[in-house]
């Protein structure tokens, strides 16, 4: 099932730390190991925000988030986004799945203690390093945490 080409123009955009825990909250709240790449884009995109969505599902992807169901995660094409210029794509649907490091990320992300740093202390960083914090903050909690159990 196709839907209608719609024109997206992403300029200027930068990643949106709060927008991409959404973004992956939405498979982890899933009842199901995969979900509709339809599903998701409803859930999501709504004529004026249709940018910010392709923008930060375009960058899950390319570091390696999000596959379809058979693990299969190039072209975008293959994901539900279909581009018959820069600008002009078409939605398909297609079963998406969260990779391990996928999951990584949005457990990171779903602790608020580490959102919150990753939020004020990351702003400006390059995605790699937000990745990267993400899964060096917990640890830095775990270690605090066990530290403080066997102090007792």
């Amino acid at each position: 099932m196709r839907w209608p080409n719609l024109v997206i123009k992403v300029i200027g955009m930068k990643p949106n730390i709060e927008y991409t825990a959404q973004i992956l909250d939405k498979f982890e709240s899933c009842e199901q190991s995969q979900l509709s790449f339809v599903e998701l884009w409803n859930s999501f995109v709504l004529q004026e925000d249709s940018n910010e969505f392709v923008f930060h599902f375009r960058l899950l992807v390319e570091n390696g988030l999000i596959s379809r169901h058979d693990m299969i995660s190039s072209p975008i094409s293959s994901l539900g986004l279909h581009y018959s210029s820069p600008s002009d794509i078409t939605i398909f649907d297609a079963q998406l799945r969260l990779t391990q490091q996928g999951h990584d990320f949005a457990k990171a992300l779903n602790n608020r203690e580490v959102l919150a740093k990753l939020k004020d202390g990351f702003k400006e960083a390059p995605f790699k390093v937000i990745f990267d914090g993400s899964q060096q903050l917990p640890t830095h909690f775990f270690k605090k945490k066990i530290d403080s159990l066997t102090a007792e």
